[in-house]
């Protein structure tokens, strides 16, 4: 009996049920093994069994049965199968443009299993195109929603070498322009943490030294947050990309979110440094005539059901010009032809 073949459908059956048992007994080792003799289902079997780790195993250990595994396209097929499980979980972005105001809360079961689901294609320069591809993904997601916190998770989590792929240009654009945004909304961050440095009571010397220092972020944020708004076409579309409908429509609904956003945290930025900085207020001003440019059509991504952001921008600006009024003067253009010292 034991020299009589098995026809080759019931060695199948019997591997897979012995799989089984392997996985609920977490023999991982032995998983690998018997998951390559089970023939041209081996790759889509054991990506299973990884997708089914979820979050009980660390880096370390997804990384170990991976490479257990010896085969990249394990890798992808795990990730996709893990991004896809996540997606079944989480709400769908719709409704109103979320708020990003309000304290990051901890992430969810299912955004975690999100975000570490860029694991499997991270281990492996021959799976970094997929890893690339699903980064923006994920990013697209968490942005989406308002989750900053955990796109910068992401980032935190991805190869250095991702950056450095320039095909296909549509991802590799993508993924840059998310690169550049989180750089401003860092540089931003940097001031308002600054800004609460100065404390009554500094000498001159520390005085002089955070001034300095306040400045120059001050002048940064105003440099870069410019260059994305006027050059950089920010998670805009290329008529020479083939983009579907979705992926459009959820660019659009990003920039509806964070360019309203940092357009007013550079206004405030810029008016609320003038005690020290009287040029500032000069600089919100004019700043006005980017976002009303016809050319960058800024003001387009002032969307919102209720017109709130719009109206906040527009308040700020009124307030500037106030703000200036204040100083002793009775022309409101004032600032922005020479302003106040």
């Amino acid at each position: 009996m034991i020299d009589i073949p098995t026809p080759p459908l019931a060695t199948q059956v019997i591997l897979e049920a012995h799989l089984q048992v392997l996985a609920d007994a977490e023999q991982r080792q032995l998983i690998a093994m018997y998951a390559g003799a089970v023939g041209d289902n081996a790759i889509e079997r054991y990506a299973a069994y990884l997708v089914s780790l979820q979050l009980s195993a660390d880096i370390s250990e997804r990384r170990s049965a991976l490479t257990q595994a010896n085969e990249h396209r394990v890798a992808i097929v795990a990730a996709e199968r893990t991004i896809g499980t996540a997606f079944e979980h989480l709400p769908e972005p719709k409704g109103p443009l979320p708020s990003i105001v309000v304290l990051p809360q901890p992430l969810g079961e299912a955004e975690l299993f999100l975000l570490r689901s860029i694991e499997w294609t991270t281990f492996s320069e021959e799976t970094y195109q997929t890893a690339l591809e699903q980064t923006n993904v994920i990013l697209r997601y968490f942005l989406g929603v308002g989750r900053v916190q955990a796109a910068l998770s992401l980032l935190d989590m991805l190869p250095s070498g991702l950056a450095n792929i320039s095909e296909p240009e549509e991802r590799a654009t993508e993924y840059l322009h998310y690169r550049q945004f989180f750089v401003i909304w860092e540089t931003l961050e940097r001031v308002v943490e600054q800004h609460g440095q100065h404390v009554l009571g500094m000498s001159k010397g520390e005085e002089t030294q955070w001034l300095g220092q306040y400045r120059t972020s001050i002048d940064q944020a105003f440099e870069q947050v410019t260059k994305l708004l006027t050059t950089e076409g920010w998670c805009l579309t290329s008529s020479r990309w083939s983009v579907s409908d979705r992926r459009r429509r959820d660019l659009i609904h990003i920039r509806q979110i964070f360019i309203p956003e940092i357009i007013i945290r550079l206004h405030f930025t810029l008016v609320n440094s003038r005690q020290w900085i009287p040029d500032n207020l000069k600089r919100a001003l004019e700043f006005v005539n980017i976002v009303a440019d016809s050319r960058y059509k800024l003001y387009e991504d002032f969307v919102n059901a209720d017109g709130r952001r719009l109206g906040e921008y527009l308040g700020a600006v009124r307030d500037a010009f106030v703000a200036g009024l204040d100083k002793g003067g009775s022309d409101p253009f004032r600032p922005i032809i020479g302003g106040y010292q």
